[in-house]
């Protein structure tokens, strides 16, 4: 009979190692008893680690007493032994988890005819708690052995002499080891990463761009996660808190997400280069700039007095100056101020957009 019940209780006590609630995966119902999904016990960004158990209903074996049908109308937990301080075990049919009664799960309909329940179990602490458990465990690598004591209650057996003897309608733990009773031992493992609160994410989008353009940038979509910005050299303009944001970069710059979700946190950052592309390449504009080189001031000829919008640029892409201006075809740019070197002259109308590169001597 104890080795029907070790079978049973694998279901339900892998089930105890979570956190602060836990609802079952119906996709587990009908599967043979047991906890699901398969593997250890670890904790998520809500600082759960949760399964969800599917119970015993009724099993044949062999005992002492001879060959019989168990019927089992319930499974509880007693006990959890090797849990790190300060992390506890909880139920989503727990009665007072003050004094430690976790619940029982009911199986439905009469023998033989039962139907397993389905529920679940979790380990929960503070995120301190889940902290403090790191590197922790025997052999101070998180990995913490655990022992669950399970019970299940017997409706009936097959066997009449086994019914004699113990009854109907009794918790397994209540017999005598030697006839095959006693608590149920049931051994899993709860491991607790170094990185166990980390997200990690990849931003997608342009490296290489325009500056004075705008770029998207994204990183994975989860409704759980907080999402926030940060575009150094460039303007956010639409989607901060949300998983995709535009940017105008007014050069070379970095942009940075920071994500939030419960317990864990994540980062990542892309370094942007700004280099304006076709110099010298027209694009709907004619123009042209002399003297270049020059000692600071440079004439821009234009062929229409159309607007225009002007800007000056590092050979980095970062923005030093910009004007809009129209009503003329000849304007001066004053550059004697500025360091000897090279520039980057944009210019932008509503039939398109150029670069020249000017020489500062």
């Amino acid at each position: 009979m104890k080795k029907l019940l070790l079978i049973a209780s694998a279901a339900l006590i892998s089930a105890g190692a979570f956190a602060q609630s836990c609802t079952p995966d119906a996709n587990f119902i009908g599967s043979p008893a047991g906890l699901y999904p398969a593997g250890p016990l670890g904790p998520t960004c809500e600082l759960i680690a949760a399964k969800t158990l599917v119970t015993l209903t009724d099993t044949v074996l062999t005992t002492p007493l001879g060959a019989a049908t168990f019927y089992i109308g319930r499974m509880r937990v007693n006990e959890v032994i090797g849990l790190p301080p300060n992390l506890v075990l909880r139920t989503d049919v727990e009665v007072d988890p003050v004094n430690g009664d976790w619940g029982e799960w009911i199986n439905t309909g009469n023998q033989p005819n039962q139907t397993a329940a389905i529920g679940c179990a979790y380990v929960e602490g503070t995120q301190g708690a889940w902290d403090a458990a790191v590197g922790g465990g025997p052999m101070s690598d998180g990995v913490y052995p655990l022992e669950f004591v399970v019970d299940a209650r017997v409706i009936t057996s097959s066997n009449g002499t086994i019914n004699f003897l113990f009854g109907s309608d009794y918790w397994i733990s209540t017999v005598d080891p030697a006839q095959g009773g006693g608590p149920i031992p049931l051994f899993d493992t709860l491991v607790i990463p170094t990185d166990y609160a980390d997200i990690s994410t990849t931003i997608a989008g342009n490296e290489n761009v325009d500056p004075a353009t705008a770029e998207t940038y994204s990183v994975p979509n989860d409704p759980n996660v907080t999402y926030v910005w940060t575009a150094t050299n460039g303007t956010i303009t639409a989607g901060q808190g949300t998983n995709e944001v535009t940017v105008e970069w007014a050069g070379s710059g970095t942009i940075e997400v920071d994500l939030t979700d419960g317990g864990c946190s994540g980062n990542d950052q892309k370094s942007i280069t700004a280099n304006p592309t076709g110099l010298d390449e027209v694009a709907g504009i004619n123009a042209s700039v002399y003297p270049n080189p020059s000692n600071g001031i440079f004439n821009l000829q234009l062929d229409n007095t159309d607007a225009i919008t002007v800007r000056i640029m590092d050979v980095s892409g970062k923005v030093l100056r910009s004007n809009t201006l129209s009503g003329s075809t000849m304007y001066s740019v004053d550059m004697q101020t500025a360091p000897v070197g090279v520039y980057i002259l944009a210019l932008e109308t509503a039939n398109g957009k150029t670069f020249k590169r000017l020489i500062k001597q």
